[in-house]
């Protein structure tokens, strides 16, 4: 039986099970594949305090080195279905069952990927998702973003603000004032070109857009099957939680990108593993 076991081993992931297992707690990390999530697909971090630039896949082994020193307990195994049970939560996965007190879901969540010709080639090389993490790496130069949905837009005035120019290619009709945004509207995207780097696309008209970089907003999914049954999350699969990153039952708790929130970053993902850890040790002591 353990204290804590934590799905997922993203950077709130690693955070909760080093205040976890500092707090005392049998600790236990479950995680399907890579330690850091979607930090192993970001180039540079600029943003994260205490590294000036760091790269994210960089950045992930430091804080797994970091886990690992503490000896940690974790799984390389997929979660397929949590159940509640008045005393305990049972977890199944591809590797077997884990009997736990409290569970900290933090598993994440992933990009949707544009399906766009020579898109995994070009990933760091010129095609980002994330404008807060990139942007600056793109100052007084072109971009491109690609989407129709409200993250395209914000993101485009975001980055407005960093680089010289920003073309804003959408399947639909979208329209704004903003000096140094631009936009494509009705046209999708057959292929990205370039060399090494990026250097621009090529649209359904065979135009050819040029640029230094391109920016992808076509959403996010999150894989919350094995939570379906707890009835926990929103219409989008995100977990609601409180303040202290409990959900509706009794110790089970979440963090990350797989909550319901308004910034996704490092350093708010780091916080709430370190919120949930702290207030499951607290709800578990109180029992």
């Amino acid at each position: 039986m353990y204290d804590c076991v934590i799905i997922g081993m993203g950077c709130a992931g690693m955070s909760a099970a080093i205040y976890a297992q500092n707090a005392g707690l049998k600790t236990l990390i479950l995680e399907e594949s890579a330690p850091g999530g979607l930090l192993n697909k970001v180039k540079t971090v600029n943003n994260y305090l205490g590294f000036k630039n760091v790269n994210g896949s960089d950045l992930a082994f430091n804080m797994f080195e970091h886990v690992r020193s503490l000896n940690i307990e974790y799984k390389i195994t997929k979660v397929l279905d949590i159940k509640n049970f008045d005393d305990y939560k049972l977890i199944t996965t591809t590797k077997g069952e884990y009997k736990t007190k409290g569970i900290i879901i933090a598993c994440g969540r992933k990009i949707k990927r544009s399906g766009i010709s020579n898109e995994e080639k070009y990933i760091n090389r010129g095609i980002s998702y994330c404008a807060m993490c990139d942007g600056a790496l793109y100052k007084n130069k072109d971009v491109v973003v690609l989407g129709s949905n409200e993250s395209a837009i914000e993101e485009a005035k975001y980055l407005s603000n960093i680089v010289r120019s920003v073309t804003l290619i959408s399947n639909k009709d979208i329209s704004f004032k903003t000096e140094n945004i631009k936009f494509i509207n009705n046209k999708k995207v057959k292929e990205f070109v370039g060399d090494e780097n990026i250097s621009g696309l090529v649209l359904d008209d065979d135009s050819v857009v040029k640029c230094d970089g391109v920016f992808i907003y076509y959403g996010y999914s999150s894989e919350v099957a094995f939570i379906n049954s707890l009835n926990i999350t929103d219409t989008k699969g995100y977990i609601i939680v409180d303040e202290n990153m409990r959900s509706n039952i009794s110790c089970i708790y979440a963090c990350g990108d797989i909550i319901k929130k308004d910034l996704y970053q490092v350093s708010t993902a780091v916080s709430e593993g370190a919120i949930a850890a702290v207030n499951l040790n607290k709800e578990l002591n109180e029992r």
